[in-house]
């Protein structure tokens, strides 16, 4: 949906670092807490960028981004080690959300569908996804949607600045929903969370991760909306420049040449 960005390689580097340090300093903004149904649980809002960071920099830099970020912020924080098994290694699903959506912002759909379906198929493999085997239905839901409006964006982004915004809704919200499936899987190998748990929230987090996923789509659309017009009065710019310019030598040779000439003369 994007061209690709054509920099030079020390301003690139200074593009990443810039990712990681934003992804860093996130990791500071408050979590949402007890938000699933679960007393004492809490959802990062660091998950937010990890979408945000596949839009900007495509799925290798964004993941790469993000998991800096974040890894470097447990680091420093000194308390990495200390935490569970499942917060050390949260930087791999915040990574994952980067792929998905970036793999989707650069029209690398079929690779992007495949990650998303093939979390849904692990999830039914498990015994507590034959049991509560309607926990994924939004995703399901957001994948047909992906999948029916896929011909739509891939046509008429260019045009169309709804199917612009609605292209990166979708990618942000099929990143973030890669995150969530991530964790549930991982959550239940790791601490055997019984069926009803995850029944207990099928309605509460459609909700969390749709804001999730709402505001990185807003920031990247607003910057391609400013970025786009940027570019398309560019032309009128460049006009303006060589009227200027033309203006100014009609200037200096009435005013100054002539003068020289008659002088002269």
């Amino acid at each position: 949906m994007f061209p690709k960005l054509r920099v030079k390689n020390d301003v690139k580097v200074i593009y990443i670092l810039f990712g990681i340090l934003l992804t860093y300093f996130s990791s500071y903004l408050p979590d949402f807490m007890n938000v699933i149904g679960l007393e004492g649980t809490r959802i990062s809002s660091i998950v937010s960028f990890g979408a945000l960071n596949g839009m900007l920099f495509g799925p290798f830099w964004g993941s790469f981004v993000s998991i800096s970020g974040l890894f470097l912020h447990q680091v420093t924080s000194g308390t990495y080690l200390s935490k569970s098994t499942f917060s050390m290694i949260s930087p791999l699903f915040i990574a994952l959300s980067s792929i998905v959506a970036g793999l989707v912002v650069n029209r690398e759909h079929k690779a992007a569908k495949r990650i998303f379906f093939a979390l849904i198929i692990i999830w039914y493999v498990l015994d507590v996804g034959r049991t509560a085997y309607y926990y994924p239905w939004y995703h399901l839901l957001v994948l047909g949607c992906f999948v029916f409006f896929e011909k739509s964006i891939l046509m008429k982004t260019v045009t169309s600045k709804v199917y612009v915004f609605l292209s990166l809704f979708l990618a942000s919200l099929m990143g973030v929903l890669s995150d969530h499936m991530a964790g549930s899987i991982t959550y239940y190998l790791i601490y055997n969370l019984p069926a009803k748990m995850y029944q207990s929230v099928i309605f509460v987090y459609p909700l969390e991760r749709t804001i999730l996923a709402f505001f990185p789509a807003f920031l990247v659309y607003v910057l391609v909306v400013v970025f786009k017009d940027m570019i398309l009065s560019s032309g009128d710019i460049g006009k303006d420049m060589e009227e200027m310019k033309s203006k100014d030598l009609e200037e200096y040779l009435q005013n100054d040449v002539l003068k020289i000439i008659n002088e002269e003369k």
